[in-house]
């Protein structure tokens, strides 16, 4: 994505063609909660799907540590 982000002409659309997930599992490797990036050409749009059931602890500690990944993966570009 940010190899061909710095491509002029195919920058513009690299937002749009390239789509990562993140997973979090448990110690098992249940996949509990996945992050999707949805296309979109000028904004980075996400959804987050909750696979299994997980205590409020879990949840809250999962969505902040995709949130701070996904700010990460906005400054690397």
């Amino acid at each position: 994505d940010s190899f061909l982000g710095g491509i002029p002409i195919l920058g513009m659309f690299s937002g749009y063609l390239f789509h990562p997930t993140y997973s979090a599992t448990r110690p098992d490797g249940t996949i509990v909660m996945r992050v999707r990036k949805q296309p979109a050409f000028f904004e980075g749009k996400f959804t987050i799907e909750k696979l299994t059931d997980l205590s409020l602890q879990e949840e809250v500690n999962l969505i902040y540590s995709f949130l701070m990944l996904l700010l990460l993966e906005r400054a690397r570009g």
